[in-house]
């Protein structure tokens, strides 16, 4: 993998349609009479599921699949499939530092010896004169970064996974665009509503149809692959997204789902306004469940 030529570009389309309610608070209202927790639209008042909820959702769904096939001893290509705590600094896959001493430290050995301390990785990756080799430090960090974080990002590594905002593109159709709804704090001590905290908060009705779109640069077969995988569990109607999931809020299905691609041999043609090529899902869906079956242990 290299992020400085382009190797390739998929184009993965769907529309999610809500089975219930959906919940995507933007925390305030602007509106002196508005809803306690609205949700959030665009300047023109179109509600929209952020990009950045979206790929939440996916990332997490990814990285449990993730850690179960690395709990099973799977493999592709002989390396290792797993899912690091991004959340946690002590079980990321790429430290800040390795030890209290690592930026002072001046040992050549302690350096050579520690693989996943970005400290480190900087002092192995400078020439004489002291200055940094961008191409090769990168490509050091992608290596020993964990599967989750070579597709998703992390705090070192730039995402090869782009989701855009996902707009309602029926609101035309629906009976209203936003329902408000009571809700109620609950003291979980006692096991019964706290006194004076009733609240209201906006949902997108049940019915409403969101445009995704996603973007994969640079990647494998298999690892479109995995990402598909997981959007088959949303056609299934397994991965709510927003808020207040467990009080029912926020299920629905993928319908129509597309894959395209740009590959470096077809470039030129489609800058020249040439289609992209089509892709089946199941046939990268097989490439990646393949590739396990020949690593795996």
């Amino acid at each position: 993998m290299s992020f400085f030529n382009f190797k390739n570009r998929y184009f993965v389309n769907a529309v999610l349609v809500m089975e219930t309610p959906v919940s995507v608070g933007s925390r305030i209202s602007l509106i002196p009479t508005g809803s306690d927790l609205p949700v959030v639209k665009t300047p023109e008042g179109i509600p929209f599921i952020p990009g950045s909820s979206l790929k939440g959702v996916i990332r997490a769904q990814t990285e449990r699949i993730l850690r179960t096939l690395d709990m099973n001893g799977k493999k592709i290509n002989g390396k290792r499939l797993w899912a690091c705590d991004p959340l946690n600094e002590e079980d990321r896959c790429i430290v800040t530092q390795c030890c209290e001493n690592c930026r002072e430290c001046n040992g050549k050995d302690c350096c050579d010896k520690c693989d996943r301390c970005k400290a480190c990785m900087i002092k192995r990756n400078r020439d004489e004169k002291g200055e940094l080799n961008d191409k090769k430090f990168t490509e050091e960090l992608f290596k020993k970064s964990c599967t989750a974080c070579r597709l998703f990002g992390s705090q070192w590594l730039a995402s090869r996974i782009y989701f855009k905002d996902a707009i309602l593109i029926n609101y035309q159709d629906l009976l209203r665009i936003v329902e408000v709804r009571d809700g109620v704090g609950i003291d979980r001590d006692l096991g019964s509503s706290k006194p004076k905290f009733k609240y209201d908060f906006e949902v997108v009705p049940a019915g409403a149809k969101f445009q995704i779109n996603i973007i994969a640069e640079n990647v494998e077969e298999w690892e479109i692959g995995l990402l598909l995988l997981v959007l088959k569990a949303m056609e299934r109607g397994e991965i709510p997204v927003g808020g207040k999931v467990t009080r029912g809020l926020g299920w629905g299905k993928l319908q129509d789902l597309k894959v395209e691609r740009i590959t470096a041999e077809n470039l030129l043609s489609y800058l020249q306004g040439q289609p992209a090529e089509a892709v089946d899902p199941e046939y990268l869906i097989n490439t990646f469940i393949n590739a396990l079956e020949q690593g795996g242990d």
